[in-house]
């Protein structure tokens, strides 16, 4: 297969699996965003990684059984997704005033209406600010540096070893990528957040793309746009009738990322350099991801958003980072107290420790086999 045939199917997998998956949760929503669609899809699918593949190292199965595993479950809610899509949101289009529809008896230009996609996309594009098109040029430009100008990190010794490893042998945690012999113990650090054998999938279902390829050129291009739709998100929390000031926003984002070198240490310098590894894509979204369903959910006295979002969202940390495994659960239980005074109720407190099993779990369980 040839290489631009294998960058379509990244773009399947990585682009258009995730939003339709995401669609699924959000058919009872008079209107869809896909921006969200596109966020919870990722949750989801990290979510089912993270059971899949823990289950399989236990059973000692093979790579190729998590891969068709995957694809079943990714392809089918794909599939209702954007079915669901077309049917709610192409074919019976409604016209929305302030959120809520506007009966065709009171606007002659509202109701249903049949209209090609196409109409609706340059209605969108027209409808977008000059400054957050000048976002876009940024955010483009820093997936460029990112994609193009790769980072070697040492750390890809392993990361992309044990991918890559885990390819060639078809195995899940079996094959030490350093030595190339089987792992007597497994790696007690590594073993709970197997975010390098996602990549591993990837890379097969690519059309059998080199992980390393996957990890340095294709990740960083997907995950920057993942990371930039989360900030968008707070964006549109924190102004939400001023396009103008949203676009800003973004561009002071993007300004604070390109000049966040100062240390190695920064979430912004993580963005931009080491995106591709797990503890990257946890600093630079989903991490923030999770602070923004908090002030969607526990800190609104009617939550705006299902609470389980929670839940898929701490599972999704557990895969990409050990760090995950502890920092969400922080995160939630600092906004767990903060809404409990803040609604007067205590049991937001309850709520969010059950939105917090998947760390619960991962932490009994890392105690058990260190």
């Amino acid at each position: 297969m040839s290489f631009a045939g294998k960058a379509v199917l990244a773009l399947f997998w990585l682009m258009l699996v995730p939003w339709g998956a995401g669609t699924v949760f959000f058919r009872k929503e008079k209107t869809m965003n896909h921006g969200q669609s596109f966020l919870i899809g990722y949750v989801f699918l990290f979510f089912v990684t993270e059971l899949l593949t823990l289950s399989m190292i236990w059973l000692k199965l093979p790579l190729h059984v998590l891969s068709i595993c995957y694809v079943v479950i990714g392809v089918g809610t794909a599939g209702a997704g954007i079915w669901q899509w077309k049917v709610k949101y192409q074919k019976a289009s409604v016209k929305h005033d302030e959120g809520k529809p506007v009966k065709p008896a009171e606007d002659s230009d509202a109701g249903v209406e049949k209209r090609p996609w196409s109409a609706g996309l340059w209605a969108c594009l027209r409808s977008i600010s000059a400054w957050l098109w000048i976002a876009l040029v940024l955010i483009a430009a820093q997936i460029c540096v990112a994609s193009l100008l790769a980072h070697m990190d040492a750390d890809d010794a392993f990361y992309v070893g044990t991918a890559t490893t885990a390819v060639h042998t078809d195995t899940i945690f079996s094959v030490n990528p350093y030595t190339g012999n089987a792992y007597r113990k497994l790696p007690s650090r590594y073993v709970l957040s197997p975010f390098p054998i996602f990549l591993a999938v990837i890379s097969q279902l690519c059309g059998g793309l080199h992980p390393a390829i996957v990890a340095h050129v294709i990740f960083p291009a997907v995950f920057l746009v993942m990371a930039y739709l989360v900030l968008y998100q707070f964006a549109k929390l924190f102004f939400p009738e001023n396009a103008d000031a949203r676009g800003i926003f973004l561009i002071l984002g993007c300004a604070l990322t390109w000049f966040s070198g100062f240390s190695v240490y920064t979430s912004g310098n993580f963005q931009m350099i080491r995106i591709w590894q797990g503890k990257g894509l946890l600093a630079a979204a989903l991490l923030p991801l999770s602070v923004w369903l908090c002030m969607k959910t526990v800190m609104q006295k009617k939550s705006e958003l299902p609470w389980y979002f929670l839940l898929l969202t701490n599972g999704a940390c557990c895969l990409v980072s050990s760090m995950g495994i502890m920092l969400s659960p922080l995160v939630m239980g600092i906004f767990a107290v903060m809404g409990a005074v803040h609604c007067r109720e205590p049991k937001r407190i309850i709520t969010c420790i059950l939105c917090c099993i998947p760390s619960i779990v991962l932490g009994a369980a890392y105690v058990l086999i260190k």
